[in-house]
Parts: C-alpha cells; structure tokens; sequence
C-alpha cells in the first residue's frame, strides 16, 4: 500500500513539478547568465568610450604643448642667435605671452651650460643641469619632445607644473650648435580635463608618467596625507584593454590608455557594484517571474492529478484503516472503470482476509495455551523419586518429626504446583511455594545452606506466573551451592521496581562466567536431573509470552561472589488475569 500511495499520490506530481522547476531553474540560470554578461558588456563599452573621449582630449592638450614647444623652436631658437640681445629680447617677450600656458622656460648647451633663462626660473649650476632627467632624455631621444615629471612651485601661491623638454639646435656667435630646450607648462589644461571626469569614489581616473609616477588623481590630498593608497596601478599596468579586479571583497574594472607617444597612461576605475546592484535587481525581477509561472504550473498540476488521484487516495485510506485494525471497514465503490473495479475487488478481498485473520488468532490463542501448559507441565519425576527416598531414609532412621515436616513440606509444594490448573496465581502463593522448596531442600542437604525471603507485602497480593521462582532457586542450589559446607545463603526479595516487580534470588555461590550465563539464558538447560526440570530459559520464554519481551529473567554474577537473578513483571490484579 505504501508503494501504491508514493506511485499514485505522490510521484506524477512530483515528478512533473521536478521537470518543471528543472526547467524554470534553467531558465533563470540562462537568465542570469545573459543579464550578467549583457550588463558586464554594456559597461565595458560605455567606461570605453568614455576612456577613448578623455584620451582624445588628453592627447588634444599634448598636441597644444607640442605646437607651442615647435613654435618656439622654430620661430625664436632657429631665427636668432642666442649671443644676441635680440634672442633675449623675443624669448621673454614670447614667455610673457604665454603666461597663461608656460610658467618657464629655458635654453641649456650640450654641457649643461645656461645660455637663457627666464626671469622666474632659478639658475642652476651645469653640474646639476646634466644630472635632471628631462635633460638626459632630451639629449638621448632627439627626434621626439620628452614629457618629464610633474612639480611642485612654491612661488607665492603653491601650483603643478610638468617639465618638457626637447633637443634643438642653435645658433650662437655663427656657429650652429646643440642643446637643450626647457619648457615648464602648467598642469591647469590636463588637470581641466581630467577633472570632467566623475571622480567620485566609485568611478575616477587617474594619469600615470612613463615612470609610472602619479601626474594627476582626484583624491592627490588625501594620498599626500596617507589617508588613501591607489592599489590599482599594478593591476591596470599589467592589463591591455580592461581587466576586471577584486579588492576589499568588491569588484572593480580597469581601463587603461597610453596617451600618444608621451609614456603617460590614463587609468578609468570604475566600481561594478552599482552594476551588480543593477543586475541583482533584474535578477530578482526574472526569477520572481519564472518562480510566479512555474507556481501556477505546478498549482495547474497538482489540481489535475488531484481530479485523477483523489478516488485512489480514498482507497488507501480505507487500505490504511484496515492495516491498523479496523477490519469493518469498506472501500466507497466510486470512480470510473479500473478505479470502481479496484474499490470492488478490495472490498471482496478484505473479507476474505478478516475470515483468514480471526482463523490465525483463534489457532493462536490455542498455540499459546498449549505452550504455556507445556511450560508448566515439565517437572522432572526425580526430584519427586529423590524428595520421597528422603522421608524414607528419615523414617527408617527414626526421624520421625523430620519426616512429617518434610511429606508437610511437600503436601504444600504441589499444592501450589497444581493451583487448581490455573496458570496465574498471587505472588503470595508463589512465594509460598518457593519457601516450601527451599525448606524440603534444606532438609535433604543438612541445613548446606541458610535461606531467607525479604518481600513487600503490598505486593504480594499481584499475581505472577506459577513456577517462575523456583527454578532460580534449583539454579542457585544445584551450582550456587556446589562446594559449600553450611555457610551457603540464598535470599528471595521482593520489590518495587520502576512501578513494576522486581523478584531477586542470590546466593554467596561461585559465580558464572558471562559465558555460562549466556549458555543458560539461551539453551534449554535445566539446574539438575535432580531438580524440577524447568530451566531458565523456559521460564524467561513464559515470561515474554505473558507479559511481552520488556519483561523477563536478567542474572549477573560475579567468581566467587555470587549470582542474583531478577524477575522482571508488571503489576497485575487478580482481577485482570486473562487464561
């Protein structure tokens, strides 16, 4: 029924909402797959035109250095020579309307040596001239103007300019000769550019010399400070196009530019949160889309297989009624075609089943009774045979009030044994029985062994399998005692354990070894031939059959200790005894 239920009930539906989330989840996969790398895509190429934008215009400004640096190559530094006052005369002039573009300039021989300068511009030993950069690289690279690095004057109000420099050639005194051109240019015209970027701290840009030197960055101050540190300029130097980076657990992509053949390299940093942001939204917007469709689907599916399943499910209900029990119970014969037939066929099928089951019980009460009898009716002989050559021996002896106590004592036992054929009788008789066994052994044995019984008598009025006790006691005289000379002590008690009964018998004896005791729980082995012939484990089996396998004989034992075996059974009054 169980499979029928998971086959009917639960499987078609699961499967098809299975093939349908399936394929809602690849959807959204694909989905997001597309948004993502759509979005990543559309970022690229905005940040890209927005980079090629700023380096047109970066390279825009060099041209205009380039023009106004050719310019007075050739119109001043080519037409005059520079021995003349003339020369002096149009290079200030020259300067001076420039003002607003070149902070300085100066003229320098191949040796360093100050032929023109300026008026601002500090004069500077020849020595120190030939060590600058900006002169080095002009006399090494003679074909191209060389753009050195960026300086802070602090002439009245603090300003940035960028040292340009250029190999020319002079005239001087006649002769043409070598040197080199200097040219400060303020950075305002750069800086202008640069600035129209956002600059915020989620998108900026920032302009690299060809040592790789910051020439400009929105956040210059805060660098200088040491309260900000750019770590991008390894990872943008190293990519060719773009490249995507991770830092501080946040993405970032980075654009980079060389501007014409200066050396200086533009660096776009643009932050992909906002964009993922915008993806997550769109994310969320598609899959709860797909997760609305695929709802309703499986809504529409489970509605369909329920107008198909529901004549079935009422049947396993009946089914399940019936397995627990309720054997009275009839299948509604509804539905169309197999599902009828089906409820029909159950039906016929459960009556035959209930007459096959009451048939199974009845055989089973009787299997139960003849156990029990079986159990209860395996009393060895010799005990009887040894326990009356006993009271003959006494007789013929002269123990005449030994003998009567003992045919007493005996008179009692199988008193008790018989119980007028009942199987349960008060553990009040048990016990009484089992004191009237412990008395004729001790008699038989010279007083071997003392005994003594310990009970609460609130208990005693309980009832309790008849000849349960004593074949503890055989197993307890016949191994327990074996080897002792009148100091041997068996002792019955009586109590309450846990809310049932607890019956221990122990004795001082040897002890066992667990390997015996599980020998005795397990086997059909009997205390003596001497004894009753009902062994431990018979009397355990009854026990269970009773009362159910929580209940039951438990022994522990320990060499040259002793052993306790405990009876464990319920309470239960003369008044629910059940043959």
């Amino acid at each position: 029924m169980k499979n029928r239920k998971i086959s009917i009930r639960l499987v078609f539906p699961v499967v098809m909402s299975a093939s349908i989330a399936v394929c809602i989840i690849s959807c959204m996969l694909l989905f997001s797959y597309y948004f993502s790398t759509y979005f990543q895509k559309d970022a690229i190429e905005k940040t890209g035109k927005q980079k090629n934008a700023l380096a047109q215009s970066l390279e825009k400004e060099i041209d205009n250095m380039n023009d106004l640096t050719n310019s007075i190559y050739y119109q001043e530094i080519k037409e005059y020579d520079v021995s003349s006052r003339l020369f002096s005369e149009e290079m200030q002039q020259r300067i001076n309307r420039e003002t607003d573009t070149i902070y300085a300039a100066a003229l320098y021989d191949a040796n360093g040596r100050d032929l023109w300068h300026s008026e601002n511009l500090e004069n500077m030993q020849k020595e120190e001239i030939r060590e600058t950069t900006w002169f080095r690289q002009a006399k090494e690279n003679i074909e191209t103007i060389n753009y050195g690095q960026k300086k802070l004057l602090l002439n009245g109000e603090s300003c940035y300019i960028y040292e340009i420099s250029r190999y020319v050639e002079y005239i001087d005194h006649g002769s043409m000769k070598s040197g080199v051109l200097l040219l400060d240019y303020y950075t305002d015209s750069m800086d202008s550019v640069l600035q129209h970027y956002k600059n915020q701290k989620s998108a900026y840009c920032y302009l690299l010399d060809a040592d790789n030197q910051l020439l400009y960055h929105p956040f210059e101050k805060q660098i200088v400070s040491g309260l900000y540190k750019e770590k991008t300029i390894k990872e943008a130097l190293a990519s060719k196009n773009y490249k995507i980076y991770r830092a501080d657990g946040e993405r970032w992509m980075l654009m980079r530019q060389q501007i014409g053949y200066t050396g200086w390299n533009v660096v776009l940093v643009s932050s992909m949160s906002s964009l993922d942001l915008e993806t997550r939204n769109l994310y969320s917007l598609a899959w709860f889309t797909l997760l609305l469709v695929g709802v309703i689907l499986i809504f529409l599916d489970i509605l369909l297989f329920r107008s198909f399943t529901n004549p079935v499910y009422r049947l396993l209900r009946t089914m399940q009624e019936f397995g627990k029990g309720n054997y009275e119970v009839k299948a509604e014969e509804e539905g169309i075609g197999e599902l009828k037939n089906l409820s029909a066929h159950f039906n016929i099928m459960a009556d035959k089943l209930q007459k096959q089951m009451e048939e199974i019980r009845e055989n089973e009460r009787e299997k139960q009774k003849m156990e029990k009898k079986l159990l209860q009716s395996q009393i060895n002989p010799h005990f009887l045979y040894n326990t009356l050559d006993s009271i003959i021996w006494m007789i013929r002896s002269e123990e005449y009030e030994g003998a009567g106590e003992m045919v007493s004592l005996l008179a009692k036992f199988f008193r008790t044994s018989l119980s007028q054929g009942k199987d349960m009788i008060p553990l009040e008789k048990e016990l009484e029985h089992a004191t009237s066994y412990l008395a004729i052994q001790n008699i038989r044995f010279k007083d071997k062994f003392e005994f003594k019984v310990k009970a609460d008598p609130a208990l005693l009025k309980y009832l309790c399998p008849k000849l349960s006790i004593q074949p503890l006691l055989e197993n307890a005289i016949y191994h327990g005692m074996e080897g002792m000379y009148e100091d041997g002590e068996i002792e019955i008690h009586i109590y309450d354990k846990d809310g049932n009964i607890g019956i221990d018998v122990a004795d001082n004896g040897l002890g066992m070894t667990q390997e015996k005791i599980d020998y005795i729980m397990h086997n059909k082995v009997v205390s003596s031939k001497r004894g009753s012939g009902i062994g431990v484990r018979n009397v355990n089996e009854r026990i269970q059959l009773i009362y159910g396998e929580e209940y039951g004989i438990t022994i522990t034992s320990e060499l040259d200790e002793g052993t306790t075996a405990t009876i464990t059974i319920p309470k239960m009054e003369e008044t629910d005894e059940t043959e």
